[in-house]
């Protein structure tokens, strides 16, 4: 036992270095504030826990907004990895076809923990918009076109396991999520109209329409068109746009399976 003791402090240290990683598994690209929420840490043993792995070759930190996530390193140990990088380089130039043709910009998101979170982006390239920096910005569940597209191609089990990862997280979208009844109802109508829409509930401002992007059988995140709110409605913008959107949707599936 005083053996035991002794090392309890490293075994302790090690048990923690795993949490870290499988947190990170479910979670993709993550803060480390909302990581250190996440596996229930303090703030400063999961910053030197996150250095220790990043020294090591296993998390890698983006300088935009801080976040990290896994590398390749571990792709032995987890199924969880999500490579952006990868996602923008395949569906990128399909994203930029499309908005050279219609001019407004569009979004790729993707579902990381309980956040869709933004992975490729044309608003860099659109005359249309007033945004340049989106990539790993999060939109909401339920109030982002981007989230409801994406909700509404889940599977029950997948819907729930979503919803349930987002409330543990207990951040902006716990509100709106909390009430079943109300997500089913947004869900409904989100695949009776055949598309996703949202008008001015991230940003006043603007509006958008989008579709689920599938990888095979899973749901690998969701793709949107943006616009002014004061320049169509989401019907109006689906009449004009919904079939590029779609052709996109059809030509990133392709290169993601």
């Amino acid at each position: 036992m005083d053996g035991l003791d002794g090392h309890y402090k490293d075994v302790r240290a090690l048990a923690r270095g795993i949490d870290i990683l499988e947190a990170l598994a479910d979670l993709g690209w993550v803060k480390p504030g909302a990581l250190s929420a996440y596996v229930g840490l303090d703030r400063s043993s999961v910053y030197r826990l996150i250095n220790t792995l990043s020294n090591k070759g296993y998390v890698v930190r983006r300088q935009e907004d801080g976040a990290v996530t896994l590398t390749s390193r571990v792709a032995r140990l987890a199924d969880g990895i999500r490579d952006d990088e990868l996602i923008s380089q395949r569906i990128g130039p399909l994203m930029e076809k499309m908005t050279k043709e219609i001019l407004w910009p569009s979004d790729f998101g993707g579902l990381v923990g309980g956040q869709i979170i933004i992975q490729a982006s044309t608003h860099n390239i659109s005359p249309m918009s007033i945004h340049r920096r989106l990539i790993g910005k999060n939109r909401p569940l339920l109030k982002s076109a981007l989230g409801r597209a994406l909700l509404s191609a889940l599977s029950p089990g997948a819907l729930d396991t979503a919803l349930s990862t987002a409330l543990r997280l207990d951040g902006k979208d716990a509100g709106d999520i909390s009430n079943r009844m109300v997500v089913d109802r947004v869900l409904q109508e989100t695949n009776d109209a055949g598309y996703a829409s949202a008008v001015g509930l991230v940003e006043t401002k603007i509006s958008a329409i989008a579709l689920p992007v599938r990888a095979g059988t899973r749901v690998a995140g969701a793709l949107n068109i943006t616009f002014f709110r004061s320049a169509m409605t989401p019907e109006a913008a689906a009449q004009r746009y919904l079939n590029p959107l779609r052709e996109c949707v059809k030509n990133i599936e392709a290169a993601l399976n």
